[in-house]
Protein backbone atom coordinates (compact mmCIF):
# COMPACT_ATOMS: atom_id res chain seq x y z
CA UNK A 1 0.00 0.00 0.00
CA UNK A 2 1.73 3.33 -1.23
CA UNK A 3 0.31 6.82 0.31
CA UNK A 4 1.94 10.18 1.12
CA UNK A 5 4.83 10.16 3.00
CA UNK A 6 6.19 12.96 5.12
CA UNK A 7 9.88 14.50 3.83
CA UNK A 8 11.96 13.69 6.43
CA UNK A 9 15.12 14.21 4.10
CA UNK A 10 17.37 16.38 6.23
CA UNK A 11 17.65 19.80 4.54
CA UNK A 12 21.28 21.09 3.45
CA UNK A 13 22.01 24.26 4.26
CA UNK A 14 24.58 26.59 5.89
CA UNK A 15 24.17 25.20 8.95
CA UNK A 16 26.08 22.35 8.96
CA UNK A 17 29.14 23.98 6.62
CA UNK A 18 31.52 26.11 6.82
CA UNK A 19 33.29 28.58 4.68
CA UNK A 20 36.99 28.26 3.55
CA UNK A 21 39.32 30.35 1.50
CA UNK A 22 38.34 28.61 -1.83
CA UNK A 23 34.41 29.21 -0.95
CA UNK A 24 31.77 27.15 1.41
CA UNK A 25 30.40 23.80 1.64
CA UNK A 26 27.31 22.64 2.99
CA UNK A 27 26.08 19.18 4.21
CA UNK A 28 23.75 16.96 5.76
CA UNK A 29 24.99 13.79 7.85
CA UNK A 30 24.31 10.69 5.45
CA UNK A 31 25.68 11.13 2.46
CA UNK A 32 26.38 14.66 0.36
CA UNK A 33 28.59 17.77 0.68
CA UNK A 34 28.05 20.34 -1.82
CA UNK A 35 30.75 22.90 -2.42
CA UNK A 36 30.50 26.85 -3.76
CA UNK A 37 33.45 27.93 -5.55
CA UNK A 38 32.77 31.57 -6.65
CA UNK A 39 33.65 31.95 -10.57
CA UNK A 40 34.99 34.92 -12.23
CA UNK A 41 33.34 37.45 -14.50
CA UNK A 42 32.98 35.40 -18.27
CA UNK A 43 33.75 32.10 -16.85
CA UNK A 44 32.25 29.27 -18.71
CA UNK A 45 32.53 25.04 -18.80
CA UNK A 46 34.80 25.40 -21.13
CA UNK A 47 37.13 27.16 -18.34
CA UNK A 48 36.93 24.71 -15.59
CA UNK A 49 38.55 21.32 -15.06
CA UNK A 50 37.29 19.29 -12.28
CA UNK A 51 38.87 15.95 -10.96
CA UNK A 52 37.23 13.94 -8.06
CA UNK A 53 38.67 10.66 -7.50
CA UNK A 54 37.49 8.51 -3.96
CA UNK A 55 40.48 9.85 -2.40
CA UNK A 56 41.18 13.48 -3.82
CA UNK A 57 39.95 16.43 -5.47
CA UNK A 58 41.39 18.95 -7.71
CA UNK A 59 39.34 22.15 -9.10
CA UNK A 60 40.96 24.68 -11.84
CA UNK A 61 39.54 27.52 -13.02
CA UNK A 62 40.43 29.25 -15.71
CA UNK A 63 43.94 28.00 -15.33
CA UNK A 64 44.29 29.23 -11.55
CA UNK A 65 44.31 25.97 -9.04
CA UNK A 66 41.60 27.04 -6.77
CA UNK A 67 40.96 23.75 -4.34
CA UNK A 68 43.32 20.56 -4.85
CA UNK A 69 44.38 18.05 -2.46
CA UNK A 70 43.36 14.84 -0.33
CA UNK A 71 39.43 14.61 1.31
CA UNK A 72 39.16 14.84 4.19
CA UNK A 73 36.99 11.40 4.14
CA UNK A 74 35.86 8.77 0.96
CA UNK A 75 33.68 9.48 -1.19
CA UNK A 76 32.14 7.56 -4.46
CA UNK A 77 33.91 9.56 -7.61
CA UNK A 78 31.33 7.76 -9.76
CA UNK A 79 28.27 9.25 -8.44
CA UNK A 80 30.34 12.99 -7.17
CA UNK A 81 29.66 15.92 -9.80
CA UNK A 82 29.79 19.03 -11.09
CA UNK A 83 28.06 22.15 -12.54
CA UNK A 84 28.20 25.53 -13.38
CA UNK A 85 25.35 27.41 -10.98
CA UNK A 86 24.60 31.07 -10.34
CA UNK A 87 28.09 32.32 -10.60
CA UNK A 88 29.44 29.65 -9.02
CA UNK A 89 30.95 25.98 -9.71
CA UNK A 90 28.92 23.83 -7.71
CA UNK A 91 30.79 20.25 -6.71
CA UNK A 92 28.39 17.49 -5.10
CA UNK A 93 30.44 14.89 -3.42
CA UNK A 94 28.96 11.71 -2.16
CA UNK A 95 29.97 10.55 0.90
CA UNK A 96 30.95 6.43 1.00
CA UNK A 97 30.21 7.04 5.05
CA UNK A 98 27.64 8.52 7.00
CA UNK A 99 29.09 10.92 9.38
CA UNK A 100 29.47 15.36 9.46
CA UNK A 101 32.79 16.34 8.03
CA UNK A 102 34.43 18.99 9.78
CA UNK A 103 36.35 19.99 6.68
CA UNK A 104 36.03 18.83 2.81
CA UNK A 105 39.94 18.58 2.34
CA UNK A 106 42.54 17.48 4.54
CA UNK A 107 44.26 20.60 4.99
CA UNK A 108 41.37 22.78 5.14
CA UNK A 109 40.54 24.31 8.72
CA UNK A 110 38.26 21.95 11.16
CA UNK A 111 35.24 23.63 11.79
CA UNK A 112 32.70 22.58 15.20
CA UNK A 113 30.47 19.89 14.21
CA UNK A 114 30.03 18.47 17.85
CA UNK A 115 26.21 20.86 17.69
CA UNK A 116 25.38 19.29 14.51
CA UNK A 117 22.86 16.70 16.34
CA UNK A 118 21.45 18.37 18.58
CA UNK A 119 17.83 19.54 18.33
CA UNK A 120 17.42 22.60 18.82
CA UNK A 121 14.93 23.44 21.84
CA UNK A 122 11.88 25.37 20.37
CA UNK A 123 10.93 28.20 22.72
CA UNK A 124 14.58 28.36 23.40
CA UNK A 125 14.86 31.66 21.81
CA UNK A 126 11.14 32.99 23.47
CA UNK A 127 11.28 36.26 25.48
CA UNK A 128 9.55 36.06 28.84
CA UNK A 129 6.36 37.34 28.15
CA UNK A 130 5.85 35.03 25.18
CA UNK A 131 6.93 31.77 27.27
CA UNK A 132 4.16 33.38 29.84
CA UNK A 133 1.79 33.39 27.02
CA UNK A 134 2.61 29.86 25.98
CA UNK A 135 1.88 28.64 29.55
CA UNK A 136 -1.30 30.42 29.92
CA UNK A 137 -2.35 28.86 26.29
CA UNK A 138 -1.20 24.96 27.40
CA UNK A 139 -3.39 25.16 30.71
CA UNK A 140 -6.08 26.26 29.21
CA UNK A 141 -5.39 23.81 26.78
CA UNK A 142 -4.75 21.08 29.01
CA UNK A 143 -7.94 21.99 31.22
CA UNK A 144 -6.12 24.27 33.95
CA UNK A 145 -7.19 27.39 35.32
CA UNK A 146 -8.10 30.26 33.42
Amino acid sequence: MSGIQSDISEPIDDSKGGTLPWGKFQQNKKDTVIMYLPLPEGCSGRNVQVKITSKSLKAVIMGEERVAGDLCERVVADDSDWQLEDGHLVVTLQKQNEGWWDRVVAKDVPIDTSKFDDVPFVMGDMKEHELDSMRDMMGRMLGGAS
